[in-house]
């Protein structure tokens, strides 16, 4: 079957471990995006605002799937079709627990993400590399503190980004976490924690765009590396796992590309009969 939409993933699948993009994917993409009528979607636990930066060489993309999947936005328009958030409470409770750690805690509202100084500082001491922190931080809102944001203001959250300095108290911090009803934190590296509603993944964030577009699972495909990356393989009609994915993701896949370091979006592109 054709396939009329690709969502690909951006770190660890798109990008290299810099948190750059190699200028055969570039060209790659561009030649598909010129010569096919397959619809190409940024897929990423990134905020829509980081994703246009990251993405900055390549035209706007027609739609974006951003911070796991909770929002869903046209790229010509900027227009937010679809927002999934925590319950304000739950919220609250995510965000009293995280404090308690060394953390580096990052809030999707909307169409970006805010920090707080502490969290830069600790964010600087965590096991993030230099390139990916940069590239984090260029679009983030930064406050001196998180507290009026999510105790007085009470903004709506769409996603918590996790950054734990040590690795022990990450997997406390995450079996904390999980014992708050309504969520189910998930980790894509041994220091972070992405916690958004319980149910709602980038999976569901692709179900509403393709039902919006008229789009069937079977004429969609993901490519991804990653346990948020996980539903959205498992879901799509075809599932590309990258060379460097979770195992877990590869047992998903219906077939295993190059690495992100190898190139193995063109890969992928090739299977999918689109290069």
């Amino acid at each position: 079957m054709v396939t009329k939409l690709i969502a690909i993933d951006l770190d660890g699948t798109l990008l290299r471990d810099d948190c750059t993009i190699s200028p055969t994917v570039r060209k790659a993409i561009l030649t598909c995006m010129n010569t096919s009528k397959t619809i190409f979607v940024p897929c990423t636990g990134r905020s829509y605002q980081n994703s246009l930066f990251v993405l900055k060489d390549f035209p706007v993309f027609p739609y974006y799937l951003n911070a796991n999947g909770t929002t869903v936005t046209e790229g010509a328009s900027g227009t937010l079709l679809h927002i999934s958030t925590l319950p304000l409470e739950t919220g609250c409770a995510i965000y009293s627990l995280a404090k308690e750690y060394r953390t580096f805690i990052e809030i999707y509202h909307g169409f970006t993400a805010y920090d707080s100084a502490i969290g830069r500082h600790n964010l600087k001491e965590s096991n993030c590399s230099k390139d990916y922190i940069s590239q984090l931080l260029y679009t983030n809102t930064h406050l001196e503190s998180l507290d009026e944001f999510v105790y007085e203001k009470k903004h709506p959250i769409s996603k918590f980004h996790i950054v734990c300095v040590s690795p022990k108290e990450q997997q406390e911090l995450k079996q904390r976490l999980s014992c708050i009803p309504g969520v189910c934190p998930i980790s894509t590296t041994d220091f972070n924690i992405e916690v958004c509603r319980e149910g709602w993944s980038k999976r569901e964030g692709l179900i509403h765009l393709c039902r919006l577009l008229h789009i069937s699972p079977e004429e969609t495909a993901a490519v991804g590396d990653s346990e948020n990356d996980y539903e959205t393989l498992q879901w799509a009609g075809c599932g590309i796992a990258m060379g460097n994915a979770a195992p877990e993701v590869k047992k998903v896949a219906d077939y295993v590309t190059g690495s992100n370091e190898e190139e193995g979006i063109v890969q992928a592109l090739e299977y999918l009969k689109l290069l």
